[in-house]
């Protein structure tokens, strides 16, 4: 206590409480403070990922398509890295350009045909609800109506671009030239934020061996060495449960929007490209993607034709069946190691808290949180020994025969300790007699010494 409570860690504690009053008076600037801080770091941020996805396509040109380049001239030797970094890139832009050029075209052209029939297909929907009304109405005789709904609905329509939302033809102009400028600064910034972000991969790419070790420098300097392995397992678990995975489940979803335009396109179904892409895009949530990407594609192709619609189930539903026990597996394998019950709670807790992005790294990162914790419950149980093995094993329900079973083992121990303390009091008392006949004995001596002298 006297240590904790030197003139240091008193004047530690009045700074930290201090700074936690400032933040909390003034944590507008603190989040400004923070978000401009992650502006600046984002194109970091995205080049790394762009480095973490590409550097497993790089390893295979580093260590298998190059791997003989300068064993007889050492002079090529240091063309192997520039090599692979370019062979990498290019690949990457190739396949980015047939994306753009095959699949981008056909989306724009899904999109305006969509937009142009959107008009019949709200009139087919109208019929389909209002069929659904004078269902229920006859069935459980209520009195429903869908046209009061529709009006309703036009009517706050009406108010949020009439005169009450827009004061004056200068404020409408207003509002337009500020949303231009707002496009027009987005768009830069996103160009600026792309661009230097591909920059920053390529040096995150050339130099990760250097980064690496600088990084297990910094650790090692600053790190308890105690605490080191346990870092160093912290980082290859995230590294095997939440980096591979996603990138192999980018793969998977990529894969499975590729095959989804395939056999719609086969099977003549409208809207292939931009479904499949849809479909790509919302697999990479766990869980929910299928539902996320397959509901509204569904209700588009009902909207055009039922037919669409029951074609289009069956194929998602072969898909699904096809990804979840050959490609995941093969792609992805075992990576996460959590139950289906997990992962629904991860991916809910993550998209409550952090939005998509936790809809897409909650459950990769719960898996890191899994393992590490699962961990550290069997070290604890290994340590507790037999018994604990011995309470695992209990029947949870069966409370009486467990407390007769922890009573009997504690009865053995108090036993076992009682024996041993006896026998050592034992010895003690044997120690005693024996010094006793030794110091007798030599009395003895010492007298009949005396009477003979």
């Amino acid at each position: 206590m006297k240590k904790l409570l030197t003139m240091k860690n008193v004047m530690i504690a009045i700074a930290f409480a201090v700074f936690l009053l400032f933040i909390k008076d003034h944590l507008d600037i603190v989040w400004g403070l923070i978000s401009g801080i992650m502006t600046i770091l984002t194109p970091f941020f995205i080049g790394f990922l762009i480095a973490y996805i590409l550097n497993f396509p790089y390893k295979f040109f580093y260590n298998k398509a190059f791997k003989k380049l300068g064993q007889k001239h050492k002079f090529f030797a240091g063309f192997k890295k520039p090599l692979s970094i370019l062979c990498t890139y290019l690949i990457a832009a190739a396949v980015l350009t047939a994306i753009i050029l095959i699949v981008v075209p056909q989306i724009i052209t899904n999109i305006v045909g969509l937009a142009q029939n959107m008009p019949e297909y709200l009139k087919t929907g109208y019929n389909y609800i209002d069929g659904f009304y004078e269902w229920i109405n006859s069935v459980f005789h209520t009195n429903f109506s869908l046209d009061s709904t529709v009006q309703q609905a036009q009517q706050e329509i009406t108010k949020l671009f009439s005169g009450q939302s827009l004061a004056s033809t200068a404020d409408a102009t207003k509002n337009v030239l500020g949303f231009l400028s707002n496009v027009i600064t987005n768009t830069a910034s996103g160009l600026y934020t792309t661009v230097m972000s591909i920059i920053i991969s390529i040096y995150f790419l050339a130099s990760k061996e250097e980064l690496c070790r600088q990084m297990k420098r910094l650790a090692v300097a600053f790190i308890p060495i105690k605490y080191l392995p346990k870092v160093y397992e912290i980082v290859d678990i995230t590294d095997t449960k939440c980096g591979r995975f996603l990138v192999g489940d980018i793969l998977d979803s990529a894969l499975i929007g590729l095959l989804t335009f395939i056999i719609m396109t086969i099977f003549q179904l409208p809207y292939a490209a931009l479904i499949g892409v849809l479909i790509g895009v919302a697999n990479i949530v766990p869980f929910f993607g299928p539902y996320i990407g397959g509901i509204p594609s569904a209700i588009i192709l009902l909207l055009v034709d039922p037919m669409y619609m029951v074609w289009f189930i069956v194929i998602i539903f072969i898909l699904q069946q096809i990804d979840g026990n050959i490609l995941k597996p093969k792609i992805i394998g075992n990576q996460l190691g959590i139950s289906s019950f997990w992962v629904l709670f991860s991916v809910i807790v993550g998209g409550a808290l952090f939005g998509v992005i936790g809809f897409v790294l909650g459950t990769p990162i719960y898996a890191v949180i899994y393992t590490l914790v699962g961990k550290k419950v069997r070290n604890n149980i290994d340590s507790k020994g037999k018994i604990a093995q011995e309470a695992l094993d209990f029947e949870v329900l069966n409370y009486a025969k467990i407390a007769a079973e922890q009573k009997a083992i504690r009865e053995a121990k108090e036993r076992e300790q009682r024996d041993k303390l006896k026998k050592i009091i034992g010895l003690n008392r044997d120690s005693d007699e024996d010094e006793e006949e030794v110091d007798g004995d030599a009395e003895k001596s010492d007298e009949s010494e005396n009477k003979k002298n």
